[in-house]
């Protein structure tokens, strides 16, 4: 009877470990939206089914992946290939790993990730195109593997966008030759392209203005972790002169969230931020941020999809990087960029 107990588990262990893979969104912590197409061709490889591509966002809490996600499947319907659309709820590198290893174990077609962690992506990426996989990557880059393209922001750029826009205020302010402490909130401390943005960021003011760089704050791309550690940071630290935020995760909530934020504001505190979302944009408004610099997470799902499928198909994708554009956003702008946005809906 124990020998027959001891085979029993191992069935069982193995069948879990099955399940694992092939059923994602019945796992905890993930889940996976799927746009249907038409099926392709029969004589595309001699494969009877529509081509498979994978898109594996950071994570499903994070709102600005919403509209990346309609563009996606939108862009899939009229090519006529299955989308899914699977991620950690919460980010998580490990955890991230396992869904794309899951999606090697089915072979799908194409796989385009946004990057969590650029070390644990990358063994995992060489993986998934060692199997004959088309891999990319969308808004959050791992350079040093053997993906074909990234498509999304130029971050160091948007940094520097960041950069020159602080630079601007503290000198209209007459503030340039003091030394300012300066707070920066990143979401996760490995994600390669929060890092490009604090380095552009910090390149772009070098010399202009004289920053003493007294804290790093990570939420881990979650709203609600953000709101609450700049409050908790402003709590105890009244003083500092500046913030930038690499990314807006704590204006995707309502502004009553953060009344000592505000208060900060209200004394003369000076932050730039990324994002135009349409909450970032009334958050502004009311003084939260006097500059913005926005992403176009539309243009990354649409081209992201388009650009995978020709590459799964055998035709050529034309650059290595592309580039999805920035928006540049101050008072002179908020309004007309309020009126032309709407809020997230979750779709």
């Amino acid at each position: 009877m124990k020998g027959y107990r001891i085979i029993y588990l191992t069935f069982l262990f193995l069948c879990l470990v099955f399940l694992s893979f092939i059923s994602p969104d019945s796992r905890p912590g993930f889940g996976v939206a799927v746009a249907a197409g038409t099926p392709v061709s029969d004589s595309f490889n001699a494969k009877t089914r529509p081509i498979v591509i994978a898109i594996v966002p950071k994570s499903l809490d994070n709102p600005v992946f919403v509209d990346s996600m309609e563009t996606a499947m939108l862009t899939a319907k009229e090519l006529g290939v299955n989308l899914e659309w699977v991620a950690p709820f919460k980010v998580d590198p490990d955890l991230q790993v396992k869904i794309i290893e899951g999606l090697i174990w089915r072979k799908v077609d194409g796989i385009a990730i946004s990057t969590s962690d650029p070390e644990k992506i990358r063994r995992v990426i060489d993986k998934a195109v060692a199997a004959g996989i088309k891999v990319a990557t969308i808004d959050a880059d791992c350079p040093d593997s053997k993906r074909l393209f990234y498509c999304g922001t130029d971050n160091y750029k948007a940094g520097w966008a960041c950069g020159e826009a602080m630079v601007k205020i503290v000198t209209e302010r007459g503030l340039a030759d003091k030394r300012l402490r300066t707070a920066i909130l990143t979401g996760g401390i490995e994600a390669h392209n929060l890092n490009e943005r604090i380095r552009g960021f910090k390149e772009a003011v070098a010399g202009k203005l004289d920053l003493d760089y007294v804290a790093l704050l990570a939420c881990d791309d979650d709203t609600s972790t953000g709101a609450k550690v700049v409050e908790a940071y402003i709590r105890e630290h009244p003083e500092t002169d500046l913030f930038y935020f690499a990314g807006g995760w704590a204006f995707f909530g309502p502004t009553e969230s953060m009344p000592l934020y505000q208060e900060w504001c209200n004394n003369g505190g000076i932050a730039v931020s990324m994002d135009t979302f349409y909450s970032v944009l009334q958050a502004a408004k009311k003084g939260f941020a006097q500059a913005l610099v926005g992403q176009d997470f539309r243009k990354m799902g649409e081209l992201t999809v388009k650009y995978l499928v020709d590459a799964v198909k055998g035709q050529p994708v034309p650059v290595e990087y592309i580039d999805t554009g920035l928006e540049l956003a101050d008072q002179s702008n908020f309004d007309r960029l309020l009126s032309e946005k709407k809020p997230w809906e979750m779709k």
